[in-house]
């Protein structure tokens, strides 16, 4: 089971979002006074009282705001859960708060791309003809057959999400636009334009992009230390210069959602946290795989929820135990010294075994210090067994449930 975090994007933000975590948490109230240092407002304030609710829906201020929530709730889950992810994820302006995550870009300065590429987005925006609509309830293939055929008639319009395997956007000239919802229509789907300014994830966006280029340059970053998945390709982030070339694309290349869920399907079975506000990327999620388990952490009761299925239960404890010593007795042993095998392995093991079934025929519970002893005697052996450490944690994660413990 791999642990993935996705980050919400525009649109997924609305007055009140964290505040429980502002409340709650110092290390919340930190994110939202670096935010509030660096971009020179109150962020607090901006995301959290009533009376800023129109300022809010500013698009300089919802992105920026957005990015600070996700980080105060990643943060939030890093301290009081700790699991590690397997890969992060962000749609659209979730890929910077998924790159900040990963270590990539310092928080300030993730903050500070966010303002100035919304500042040249929309700028530009307000100098072309241009639109999007959302696309529901159509294949992507007829979708791109109807953009295909527009743009041989002249008329610019192209797909700029890829999200479900029934749900798309379209990005273009207000014209192309509203001619390509008529199709849409007339092929049995729905088309719901939308109320942004401009033709986003387009090759109508290039100049804009062009620009943005040197705002990259002038950013220092970093290799991720957790994988991160581009908008653009669905492909693996690989060093630094990627970085600038994948952000550079997105404005351009439509966001590819669903190969994203799809490549990281392909790696295992997955658990998925959004850390952000609202639920869009668990809808977007579970319209293309509905028995993947997906959780929300920004509000009280969504915090309570995720924190209860990744932490370690009394219940799970005999479960555990159990797991440990499967692990022992099914791993093989490529350990040609068996001198001390009888000592750090078999004595270590039978004790654990002895003391679970004890407690099960007695009706005793099974306690905390039972299930650290059966972990230890399970790393013990494998590292007696010369097992690879990679593996080892492999098989301490499964044990785990993906759980903290």
């Amino acid at each position: 089971m791999n642990i993935v975090f996705m980050f919400p994007g525009v649109g997924s933000h609305y007055s009140g979002m964290g505040k429980y975590l502002y409340e709650n948490f110092p290390v919340a109230r930190e994110i939202f006074e670096e935010a509030s240092d660096t971009l020179k407002i109150d962020m607090a304030s901006l995301c959290m009282e009533k009376i800023y609710k129109a300022d809010l829906e500013k698009l300089q201020n919802s992105q920026t705001a957005l990015v600070t929530t996700s980080m105060a709730a990643f943060r939030v889950f890093e301290q009081e859960i700790g699991n590690k992810p397997e890969a992060m994820i962000g749609y659209s302006l979730g890929e910077y708060t998924a790159l900040c995550a990963s270590g990539a870009i310092a928080f300030s300065d993730t903050l500070k791309l966010v303002q100035e590429r919304s500042t040249i987005l929309s700028s530009y925006a307000l100098t072309i003809d241009g639109t999007m609509a959302w696309v529901n309830n159509l294949a992507p293939e007829i979708v791109e057959g109807i953009c295909s055929e527009l743009l041989t008639k002249g008329q610019e319009v192209y797909i700029s999400a890829y999200d479900t395997p029934n749900k798309t956007s379209i990005s273009g000239t207000n014209s192309a636009v509203q001619l390509a919802c008529e199709m849409v229509v007339g092929h049995g789907g729905i088309a719901i334009p939308l109320k942004l300014s401009g033709p986003f994830h387009s090759p109508m966006m290039q100049p804009a992009a062009e620009k943005y280029k040197s705002v990259l340059e002038n950013i220092d970053m970093k290799q991720p230390l957790v994988p991160v998945i581009a908008n653009h390709d669905s492909s693996m982030y690989k060093g630094v210069e990627n970085i600038r070339e994948n952000l550079y694309l997105q404005l351009i290349k439509p966001v590819k959602w669903l190969d994203m869920i799809h490549y990281l399907m392909n790696q295992g079975s997955i658990k998925a946290i959004e850390m952000g506000p609202k639920e869009v990327l668990k809808y977007l999620l579970q319209a293309i795989n509905p028995a993947i388990s997906t959780f929300n952490y920004e509000r009280e009761k969504d915090i309570l929820n995720t924190k209860n299925s990744f932490t370690l239960q009394e219940s799970d404890y005999e479960e555990v135990i159990s797991g440990c010593l499967t692990v022992v007795v099914s791993t093989k042993n490529y350990n040609t010294d068996l001198s001390d095998y009888q000592k750090k392995v078999v004595l270590p093991f039978q004790k654990v075994q002895s003391q679970l079934e004890e407690k099960i025929n007695s009706g005793y519970s099974v306690e905390k210090s039972d299930v650290e002893e059966a972990i230890q005697m399970m790393k013990t052996a494998l590292t007696e067994k010369q097992i690879k450490e990679r593996e080892q944690k492999r098989y301490l994660k499964r044990v785990l449930q993906c759980k903290s413990f």
